[in-house]
């Protein structure tokens, strides 16, 4: 595990706000909503017939008091938004990506376990990320699933947290 310079990451999806997030944590729920929606069986054929995969994207983008988390595909930019959907663009920046050995689609584990095994893996490598991703310039956990045929057989997965410098909080500037 060490700290990459990643490139920008196009996605296209559906946000949800922290009171969308499953009694245990997880947001089981908004993917399963994102799992129903009729653009998206198009859109998997579309990027496997012209990239030989596609995938799935959970995007956590914090902020001091909350965050957002977007289900999602990751997309070129020519690839248009199907109606109803939001585009979101990942900015470049360093990041250190946690590979997962054996694959697996599973929306039901809460999102904190799956950030928490992040950390404990840069830690035990010695790499020191921002304490706060809700002060962090770059505040962006992100979990990318890849697929060829379906996503009952993934071929990669990967959690990622963006390295960046932590802001100062306002309140830090009210003494």
């Amino acid at each position: 595990m060490e700290i990459t310079a990643k490139s920008a990451l196009t996605l296209v999806g559906q946000v949800a706000l922290a009171h969308d997030i499953s009694a245990n944590g997880s947001f089981y729920n908004v993917w399963q909503d994102f799992e129903d929606e009729p653009a998206l069986a198009a859109l998997d054929q579309q990027l496997i017939a012209n990239q030989g995969a596609s995938n799935r994207v959970g995007l956590l983008i914090f902020s001091p008091d909350g965050y957002q988390f977007w289900t999602g595909v990751a997309v070129p930019d020519q690839v248009a938004t199907p109606a109803g959907w939001h585009r979101y663009q990942v900015p470049a920046g360093p990041a250190v990506d946690l590979v997962q050995a054996d694959p697996q689609f599973l929306p039901q584990v809460p999102a904190s376990y799956k950030l928490n095994q992040v950390y404990a893996a840069a830690d035990q490598a010695q790499i020191k990320l921002p304490e706060s991703l809700g002060h962090a310039e770059l505040p962006y956990f992100l979990e990318q699933l890849t697929f060829t045929t379906s996503l009952d057989a993934p071929q990669s997965q990967y959690y990622r947290i963006y390295d960046s410098p932590e802001i100062e909080a306002l309140e830090d500037d009210l003494d």
